[in-house]
This record gives C-alpha cells, sequence and structure tokens, in this order.
C-alpha cells in the first residue's frame, strides 16, 4: 500500500516535471493532478476498509478463541459439579436412612442389624469422599477461574454450605462415638438421632440444589448466546427454600466471606 503511494507522488512528480521542460503541454498537469488525488482518495478508502476488516478480524478470532475457552470451562466445571453431587447425594442417602434403619432394628432386631461401629465407619469414609470430592471441585473452578470469576459469589456461597456440612458431619461423628445402643432404643435418643441426620440430609439436599443452580447459571452465561436459547431456572415448590441467585447476594457473600475468616484467625 505504500508502495502503490510512492509510485503516485512520483508520478505526479515526473509529470510535473516533463511540464516544466516543456515536454508535455500544461494541460497534462491539471490532469495529472485530478488523476493523482482520485487514486490518492481511492487509496485512502481501500486502507480504511481493509483496517477495517482487519480489526473486526481480529475481534471476530478473539470472539472465536474466548467462546472455546468458555465451552471448554463449562465442560470442566460441569463435569466438576456431577462429580461432587454424586457424592453428596451418596451422603444424604446414607444419613436419609440411619433413622429407618434404626426404627427397623428396634422393632425387628434379630432380622435388622444396626452395628453401631460398622455405621461409624461407613460415614468416616462418606466423609473422606466428601473432602476429596469438595478439594476438586474446588480445585476445577481454580483451574478456570478467569471464565468464571464474575460469579466466584455463588462458588464462595456453596463452600459455605460445604463448610457448614462438615461441621455438622464432624459434629455428629463426635456423638455417635459417644451414643450407646440402649440411649438410642429410648424414644428421647431416638428422636434426637433422627434430628442430627436431618439436619445433615436437609443441608445435603441445600448443597445438591445450589449445585443445580449453579450449572444453570454458567450455562445460560457461557452457552445462551451459542445457542440462542435459555435454561429456566430452578423453581423450589415450598417457598422457604430458595434458589442460589436469591441467597447468594454478592455484598452479604463477601461479608460472610470475611467474618468466617476472621473466625478461623481467632
Amino acid at each position: 500500500m505504500i508502495t502503490t503511494i510512492l509510485l503516485v507522488f512520483l508520478y505526479v512528480i515526473v509529470v510535473s516535471l516533463l511540464c516544466y521542460l516543456g515536454v508535455l503541454p500544461g494541460e497534462n498537469l491539471v490532469l495529472t493532478f485530478t488523476t493523482a488525488l482520485g487514486w490518492l482518495v481511492a487509496l485512502l478508502i481501500a486502507i480504511i476498509h481493509l483496517d477495517r476488516a482487519r480489526r473486526d478480524n481480529q475481534a471476530t478470532k478473539k470472539y472465536e478463541i474466548k467462546k472455546r475457552l468458555e465451552i471448554e470451562a463449562f465442560k470442566e466445571v460441569n463435569k466438576g459439579i456431577n462429580e461432587i453431587s454424586s457424592k453428596i447425594t451418596s451422603l444424604l442417602v446414607f444419613f436419609s436412612s440411619l433413622p429407618d434403619t434404626l426404627e427397623l432394628h428396634l422393632q425387628n432386631p434379630l432380622i435388622f442389624k444396626f452395628d453401631l461401629i460398622q455405621i461409624d465407619q461407613e460415614m468416616r469414609s462418606q466423609n473422606v469422599d466428601l473432602l476429596k470430592g469438595s478439594a476438586d471441585f474446588l480445585l476445577t473452578i481454580e483451574a478456570n477461574e478467569i471464565v468464571v470469576i464474575e460469579y466466584d459469589h455463588f462458588r464462595k456461597y456453596i463452600g459455605f454450605i460445604n463448610e457448614d456440612l462438615r461441621v455438622l458431619i464432624s459434629d455428629f461423628d463426635l456423638y455417635f462415638t459417644k451414643i450407646k445402643m440402649d440411649r438410642l432404643e429410648q424414644e428421647e435418643g431416638f428422636l434426637a438421632f433422627k434430628e442430627k441426620c436431618e439436619q445433615i440430609s436437609e443441608l445435603a439436599r441445600q448443597f445438591i440444589s445450589y449445585l443445580f443452580d449453579y450449572r444453570i447459571i454458567l450455562m445460560n452465561s457461557l452457552l445462551k448466546d451459542i445457542f440462542m436459547k435459555s435454561v429456566p431456572p430452578r423453581k423450589p415448590r415450598d417457598p422457604q427454600y430458595k434458589t442460589l441467585e436469591e441467597v447468594a447476594i454478592k455484598e452479604e457473600v463477601e461479608k460472610e466471606a470475611e467474618r468466617r475468616i476472621k473466625a478461623i484467625m481467632k
């Protein structure tokens, strides 16, 4: 492009010199300037269009790279959500079934067993799986943080639920190691046992529900403009239950995160 412009100027100079020396008539000089001006305008328009096309092409490539990275990030995060949801579901089934198992044992002790040691071992195994699943999920988020950073307050809120669930399980483990079978056979002891199991089960259900919400939020954010449609959010039937977007208000989540950090440092 620069070479073409130089050639135009060189052409104008040569024609001007020839007109000055009398080799060419003066009319040629006017025609030359007019032609050169037309060429320069045409070149300027071409340069503008080429520059715009170059910038548009760069923007398109940047968008394609961004969407490809977003799709890959969603695949990895979605896989992490599936894995930790599976572990929480297993834990939910375990604690939800404990009161029924105990009740069946109390009704028919010879048929239905309720081995405290075996149950304690299974509970510890469930807790280990939860810890590993939580760590893997966090690592997956951190590995794709640049893509999902806008929704980090949702991840933090889910982290709060995870922490609270581990505290409940830890407290239950301490309680369960001290409880005696004769205490569980009493109505008061049975109801206390059942209530503790239900607390863990309820929090586990919330955990799974919020992970479901988190998946939908990311899916709509990262994939909506590709498929030109969005997935409707979860709508709890019971109004006392809320979605992740309703409970995880960014400012409140940040305050809670600071509070928990301070509590740990005390």
